[in-house]
């Protein structure tokens, strides 16, 4: 069983040699020294492939660039062979183990770190040209001739081809690779579409650049030609802004196969020039991408937060509104026993009037009433009656309801002001909500002074297609000779027991007002303490407002 893992394990390495070995003999075939497709093929290797796979990498670029070393050696020298023949990947190898080890060019979420591409692509440029430049001085020429010298453009070309050649596929590559990750088989021509990538690059890329391409031929002129290869990165730029670093490696490829495609003569300095703008112009655009990226990454990320934020408000509202259903169909039963109880005491006591003293049957009644009381009131805190009875909950009632009731009971004055017409539009689960507060507000008023009147006022509007209400309510602190601390604690207590309130204070009152998109502030006068909360419609009906 171990033989035949690792006879597989070795049938991969051969693999992959050959493969690589296949598609650099096919790069090289259509490049020239300035602008070096099998750049691209060795960096994207060295970025993607496991390091496991180096060696056989390294055997892959052996073969072809032996082959052609031993088929010109009778031309130029067996020192230029024996340089020519040695891989240039194993000069790029140790310098991306080291960088690959301290960089991740494909981060934990899937995103490519472009600037790292870029000094990789540079520094395999630098090393690839070294090695050309060391072979270019061991040339030997038959006798007679010079051996070719080494000047500042040859040497530049070399770094150029290099680099240019690398920014060529080495993008596209890693385009394609986050594209197969992202994206399922079974989905990615569809997925393709939808993005507007494929669209925009044959419309506002491919056909530009024939056009230039065309025009270029077509004018018979140099400079008019050097204008038009220069001019085919402004697509690359558009593209780019369109889709990003993505963009710009797809631009980037088609423009730089569409510059050397212009060239009629080897080394043509004109095209070297024309390669050294779209050079800078890629690597500029490929940041400039990068950056793109980040910023709608960024709003698309804040557009998903503040959905998902907006998501979990609406469910909050909806298990408050879930809630409150839950309790006004338990007021709904307790009414029910409520009125069992009533008709079951009333039964007994007509038995027992004829057995029972009067003075004792005086007392029962008494104490019927006061548990029907107790029930009643219990019923109304758990729900209102009177919207159990209307079906829907108003704010109307916080005129004179369940609040203005609690109010006089503590023997406080209560004043209510609506103002504003889209109060009624607000959804029922938001004037409950205002309910709620309303008599939270109040307790907590109580628990820190006592009152001797409350004035509320409900105002409600809209802006910006969305429904809002502020409830203000102004609690006058009673003078110290009515009682003081020992009437702040019986209200707090009798107020409590009416409107069946928590009592957890303002911290309870502000985040259940933050459910619905508003806040709650508090604030001492020298009349006493106004509570302001604001809250907006529910989120089901908030884009419902005109």
């Amino acid at each position: 069983m171990r033989e035949e893992s690792i006879r597989f394990v070795w049938w991969r390495h051969l693999l992959v040699a050959v493969g690589y070995a296949a598609v650099y003999a096919l790069l090289r075939s259509v490049s020239v020294s300035n602008w070096n497709l099998p750049a691209s093929l060795r960096l994207a290797a060295l970025l993607l492939v496991p390091m496991r796979y180096w060696p056989a990498l390294v055997l892959g670029e052996a073969m072809p660039v032996a082959y052609q070393a031993w088929l010109s050696h009778g031309m130029f020298g067996w020192a230029w062979a024996s340089f020519a023949a040695f891989p240039p990947i194993a000069l790029c190898a140790p310098f991306m183990a080291w960088f690959r080890r301290r960089t991740s060019v494909v981060q934990a979420d899937g995103r490519i770190d472009v600037p790292a591409v870029l000094i990789a692509a540079l520094a395999c440029a630098v090393l690839t040209a070294a090695g050309n430049i060391a072979a270019l001085a061991s040339v030997h020429l038959p006798s007679g001739q010079a051996a070719p010298a080494i000047t500042a453009r040859i040497v530049f070309g070399y770094f150029l081809g290099n680099y240019l050649g690398a920014l060529t596929l080495t993008p596209l590559a890693l385009v394609v690779r986050g594209w197969l990750v992202e994206t399922r088989p079974a989905t990615a021509w569809m997925a393709l579409r939808r993005s507007g990538l494929l669209r925009d690059g044959a419309m506002s890329l491919v056909l530009p650049l024939i056009a230039l391409t065309a025009i270029g031929y077509a004018s018979e002129n140099a400079d008019a030609m050097q204008v038009c290869r220069i001019a085919m990165f402004v697509p690359v730029a558009w593209l780019t802004l369109r889709h990003g670093w993505r963009g710009a490696a797809i631009g980037g490829a088609a423009a730089s196969c569409a510059v050397a495609l212009t060239s009629t003569i080897v080394r043509d300095p004109s095209v070297i020039q024309a390669q050294a703008i779209i050079a800078f112009a890629i690597s500029t655009l490929l940041m400039l991408g990068t950056r793109l990226a980040h910023t709608v990454s960024g709003e698309v990320s804040a557009q998903r937060e503040r959905v998902d934020r907006e998501y979990g408000l609406l469910l909050a509202q909806q298990g408050l509104y879930q809630e409150e259903l839950r309790m006004k169909h338990a007021a709904e039963a307790l009414e029910q026993v409520r009125q069992s109880m009533r008709d079951m005491q009333n039964r007994l006591l007509d038995r027992l009037r004829d057995r029972i003293p009067a003075n004792e049957e005086r007392a029962y009644s008494r104490q019927a009433a006061l548990a029907q009381h107790e029930m009643h009131r219990l019923t109304n805190a758990l729900y209102p009656r009177v919207w159990r009875e209307q079906g829907e909950p108003s704010t109307v009632q916080l005129r004179d309801g369940p609040v203005a009731m609690a109010a006089a009971a503590i023997g406080a004055t209560y004043e209510c002001e609506l103002v504003g017409q889209d109060l009624d539009h607000l959804a029922s689960d938001v004037h409950m909500t205002l309910y709620r507060l309303a008599g939270e507000s109040l307790v907590y008023a109580l628990s820190c002074q006592p009152t001797r009147h409350v004035d509320l006022v409900i105002r409600g509007g809209h802006s910006q297609g969305m429904r809002w209400v502020v409830m203000r309510m102004d609690c006058h602190r009673a003078s110290a000779t009515d009682g003081g601390v020992r009437l702040a604690q019986e209200q707090h207590k009798k107020a409590m027991s009416l409107l069946g309130t928590s009592g957890q204070g303002i911290e309870t009152i502000r985040e259940r007002a933050q459910i619905y998109g508003g806040d709650a502030h508090v604030r001492e006068n020298p009349l006493g303490l106004r509570i302001t909360i604001l809250l907006h419609d529910a989120l089901r009906v908030s884009r419902a407002a005109p």
